[in-house]
């Protein structure tokens, strides 16, 4: 290997160095700033999906009693508060959609009933599965009539929820991160009835 070759490696190593050293510096710069924005999305979901809460506790020790299945993930479980008063749980999920995973927070009352959805990330295509998160479709009847207990599908699978129109399985995506949700808030209202308290040991 002759003197260029080796001064050529020499070179291209260097960048390399270089690269590696600015692009790590870059993001100890960005990290910070991107993770404060995640934290603030996820609590703006939680809002939305309980709106009459003000607080919300994370119970991660329910979280290995709520089996995936149906490519769903229960990823997280908060109780919900207004003035330390119990207003029921949302349940965070992610749901593979058809691009990717949809993250959702799902909204359960003290009494059993959807409060409300949002969607807190996902990358499902524009203007056919990434309109998912619009409020028309989260806040159709189907979704607004749920409740623990229920099983909710999308109308071609002879249920109720209205699919976005050429995204089928992106809804029943939500669908299936929705009904995950309901059934992790059972589990949850059956050890607080009886237990007779809102708090998991």
């Amino acid at each position: 290997m002759g003197k260029y070759e080796w001064r050529l490696i020499v070179v291209l190593t260097v960048i390399c160095v270089l690269s590696g050293g600015v692009l790590g510096w870059v993001n100890s710069l960005t990290a910070p700033a991107i993770a404060e924005q995640e934290k603030l999305a996820k609590q703006r979901a939680l809002q939305e999906a309980l709106p009459m809460a003000t607080e919300f506790a994370a119970e991660p020790a329910i979280l290995p009693e709520l089996v995936s299945k149906d490519r769903t993930r229960v990823a997280e479980v908060y109780r919900a508060y207004s003035e330390d008063k119990p207003q029921g749980y949302v349940v965070i999920v992610e749901a593979r959609g058809y691009a990717g995973p949809i993250r959702m927070a799902v909204g359960v009352t003290a009494e059993g009933n959807l409060a409300a959805l949002a969607v807190i990330s996902q990358s499902e295509t524009p203007g056919l599965g990434a309109e998912i998160k619009n409020k028309s479709f989260l806040t159709q009847p189907a979704f607004r009539r749920a409740k623990v207990g229920t099983e909710l599908a999308v109308k071609k699978d002879r249920g109720e929820v209205d699919a976005v129109s050429s995204a089928t399985i992106s809804s029943r995506a939500v669908v299936r991160g929705v009904n995950a949700a309901l059934t992790a808030a059972q589990v949850l209202l059956e050890r607080d009835q009886t237990s007779g308290g809102d708090h998991i040991d």
